[in-house]
């Protein structure tokens, strides 16, 4: 698919479409615009997905288990339902203390 993996006005389970694969990052693309990107990623436990500064913000949403974002070396630890904005502007990572699953919007700055 052009834009994404999924189509648009089709209904789908994300739990049910991915799964973890041991030591393994797994993306999956849901949409893809110029201004826009709205991603799943499974982080399986050990993993650290890094972001250098950029022009994006990230809106980030822990589908499940519990992830560790670290954003100019300051922690936040994150659970299922938990979400938070990371500017641009700023060096961060996601690390997984244990496998996890979450949504990932990137959102090109004005």
């Amino acid at each position: 698919m052009k834009n994404g993996e999924f189509e648009e006005n089709v209904t789908f389970n994300l739990s049910d479409i991915v799964q973890f694969i041991s030591n393994k990052i797994v993306a999956k693309n849901i949409l893809v615009r110029n201004t826009c990107v709205i991603q799943v990623l499974l982080l399986d436990f050990g993993k650290v997905q890094v972001y250098k500064k950029s022009p994006f913000t990230r809106f980030i949403y822990i589908i499940e288990g519990k992830a560790e974002v670290v954003i100019n070396n300051n922690s936040t630890f994150m659970q299922k339902g938990s979400s938070i904005l990371i500017p641009g502007t700023v060096n961060s990572s996601i690390e997984a203390n244990q496998p996890f699953k979450m949504i990932c919007t990137t959102i090109k700055n004005d």
